[in-house]
């Protein structure tokens, strides 16, 4: 008897339900979709593009110097090899020390500098992400989308719900680019780094 009021209650409230205006006020409305395809947005707008290029040519122009460096120190040893035999014992060793403060100089130096680049890069792509996800808030008003889906999350999509070359368009528009901004001292050949001698006898 129980489990038939149950059923009656249910079926009266479905009645009451498909009745009342208010009650389909209340349910939920039918999902308008946009499709996004984030990780194309991040390779192929001209923005994320400049953004590479740059930490490309940031990136080889450090390598050329930290390798000038890496020259003159590797001279630098060799000297000191060759003079092991000619210098007092106290002489070789304070320019063993030297050697050595300039080889963890210049480690230190390279370092920093990677994990500058690195952070500047991230810091450059976190805004080209940051209005990107602004535009498609923009266009998913501008449709009355209720839901934005990913296009890694999709196996089918029917044609105009994907609006992943729009965002770029207006990416383009918006953000042309952003300037990569390693901080100075993060040079290995910044003022603020210690400046490399002449190799040893050779002043």
């Amino acid at each position: 008897m129980r489990a038939v009021a149950q059923l009656a209650l249910a079926a009266g409230l479905a009645v009451v339900l498909l009745r009342d205006p208010a009650a389909r006020a209340q349910e939920i409305a039918p999902p308008v979709i946009v499709i996004v395809d984030v990780q194309q947005i991040l390779r192929d707008s001209a923005v994320a593009k400049n953004v590479q290029v740059q930490m490309d040519q940031r990136t080889d122009r450090y390598s050329k110097e930290v390798a000038v460096q890496e020259n003159e120190l590797r001279r630098t040893q060799d000297e000191l090899e060759r003079q092991r035999s000619l210098l007092a014992p106290e002489a070789f060793n304070a320019k063993m020390r030297d050697f050595q403060q300039r080889y963890d100089a210049l480690d230190h130096g390279v370092q920093a500098t990677r994990q500058a680049l690195q952070q500047a890069y991230n810091d450059a792509m976190t805004k080209v992400e940051s209005t990107a996800l602004q535009i498609i808030a923009d266009i998913a008003a501008e449709r009355k989308a209720n839901l934005v889906v990913t296009k890694a999350a999709v196996l089918f999509t029917a044609q105009g719900l994907d609006v992943t070359s729009e965002v770029i368009r207006r990416l383009d528009e918006k953000l042309p680019s952003v300037p990569l901004a390693v901080a100075q001292d993060a040079n290995p050949l910044s003022p603020a780094a210690p400046a490399l001698k002449t190799a040893p006898g050779k002043n």
